[in-house]
């Protein structure tokens, strides 16, 4: 049983999980500044992104596997899939209990968030699939820098936001695409580490199109292009010489992890995954050490 637990725990990418969560601890950290410290409906939120991001992430080492993209000579993390531990079979039908799960509970946050929320839910969900799989896969068409910007940013930032102060604003907004150009960290780092085998499986991407020198530069451009739009987002939480000072430690990170990934080559760069991911709950961390000054 707990070889089963383990093998399904890294199957589901655990050190990736971390991106999701960032995005909706940032959003109940900026409404503490509301007053509203709803922990139920902010606790259920939590869970529905993470979840999201599961389903993803499997429907990607499936569509991977399909297509041929995830082979014994992959340079990222060992697939299940490619091994043969589990079946295409298997994956499917936990695709499926993850989607359904995820399903339940974004049903539940209908009652903070009212049934307005329930398009976008499903939206979210159908990304969730779209995002690698179907007739028109965004990760294969260079897209998936922008599905990431907006259902790891804007979208989990806004809404979560909109669930627990039933506002959404312009300094939200600005925190949500902030919050994705910092995820967006993780898929340049992926991206990069893929690059020769992307263009061998014809799928697009934005290192493959634009070349993985001009990606890296962008990979240590992005934190400090979040970090200056909280300048605009946090300008009515605090004064701007405290936000200049809380970030410093996220630019000190960002820069170390920028460091490694122009060093690295090959499987090397599995190790940047979770720093990368990191990136993102230093950023929500900061923030909400800010707004709890």
């Amino acid at each position: 049983m707990l070889k089963k637990i383990k093998k399904w725990g890294s199957i589901i990418r655990p050190r990736t999980l971390p991106v999701s969560m960032a995005s909706v601890i940032m959003a109940i950290a900026l409404s503490f500044v509301k007053d509203e410290k709803q922990w139920l409906p902010a606790a259920l939120c939590l869970l529905f992104a993470v979840l999201a991001q599961i389903v993803s992430n499997l429907a990607n080492d499936y569509a991977d596997f399909k297509t041929g993209s995830d082979n014994e000579n992959s340079l990222g993390p060992e697939r299940k899939l490619v091994s043969g531990e589990i079946t295409a079979k298997t994956m499917l039908k936990a695709i499926i209990i993850a989607a359904s799960v995820c399903f339940l509970v974004g049903l539940s946050l209908l009652y903070w968030g009212g049934w307005i929320l329930l398009p976008f839910g499903l939206l979210i969900m159908a990304v969730a699939f779209c995002y690698s799989m179907g007739p028109f896969p965004l990760s294969y068409h260079a897209l998936g820098d922008v599905a990431v910007i907006l259902f790891f940013g804007i979208v989990p930032i806004t809404f979560t936001y909109y669930i627990l102060t039933k506002e959404i604003n312009w300094e939200i907004i600005a925190a949500g695409i902030s919050m994705g150009i910092v995820v967006d960290e993780l898929l340049i780092v992926n991206n990069v580490r893929d690059e020769k085998e992307d263009i061998l499986h014809n799928k697009k991407t934005t290192v493959g199109l634009l070349g993985s020198k001009f990606m890296k530069k962008m990979f240590l451009l992005n934190p400090f292009i979040a970090c200056g739009l909280g300048f605009y987002f946090m300008k009515d939480i605090c004064d701007y010489k405290v936000w200049a000072i809380a970030i410093i430690p996220m630019l000190i990170y960002s820069i170390s992890v920028y460091i490694k990934l122009e060093r690295y080559k090959g499987k090397q760069l599995n190790a940047l995954l979770g720093q990368a991911s990191l990136e993102a709950i230093i950023f929500a961390m900061t923030v909400l050490a800010v707004t709890l000054l």
